[in-house]
């Protein structure tokens, strides 16, 4: 699954991804991303859900066929001992998020649904372009710098506040994978794989 990882107890455990998947993985991915498009951004990704592009195997099969092994009960151990949540019951969710000139997102934290949240950057992009982490007052701690086959991932329940800054001045594509797995009453079944 994840080639190479760091865990952080600071401010809420998280894990920085330092080497997510094979570079031939990797490369495949960015030629299924969908065309740029440009959009005002509200510091959500609602904005944006008339682009949005999810790997299913009813919608995307030659994509999903890609993520097969991700759907198996040996990827939900593997998470479930990597994050400490139980992700045997997980039904798996994954995005091609595309973020384009001037995208900044809220400070939040993830809905319980989702038992993990798995960001990949793939492509080219600035640095300042990645996901930063803030305290419980809000205040900033650290940016996991937007690098290709890099990234972060937190745990469901977590209380880890996290966005990107508007400051971040993303003037491009910003490629990434976001992956969950997710339980109870997910509304948007047709997102899942």
């Amino acid at each position: 699954m994840l080639l190479k990882t760091f865990k952080h107890l600071e401010p809420a455990p998280w894990l920085d991804v330092q080497l997510a998947f094979d570079q031939k993985f990797a490369d495949t991915l960015l030629e299924h991303f969908p065309a740029s498009y440009e959009v005002e951004y509200e510091g959500t990704r609602s904005c944006t859900n008339k682009f949005r592009k999810f790997v299913t195997k009813k919608n995307t099969p030659a994509l999903a066929e890609m993520w097969r092994d991700w759907d198996t009960q040996h990827a939900r151990d593997y998470f479930t001992q990597l994050s400490g949540n139980d992700c045997s019951t997980g039904r798996l969710r994954i995005e091609l998020a595309q973020d384009g000139p001037g995208f900044y997102l809220d400070k939040h934290i993830d809905v319980p649904e989702k038992i993990i949240t798995l960001q990949i950057y793939l492509g080219e992009g600035d640095i300042g372009w990645g996901t930063s982490i803030y305290d419980a007052n809000h205040n900033l701690v650290y940016t996991n710098e937007f690098i290709h086959n890099t990234g972060w991932m937190s745990y469901g329940g977590s209380p880890l506040i996290h966005g990107v800054e508007k400051s971040s001045a993303v003037d491009g594509d910003r490629r990434s994978i976001l992956i969950n797995y997710v339980v109870g009453d997910w509304r948007d079944t047709d997102q899942l794989y």
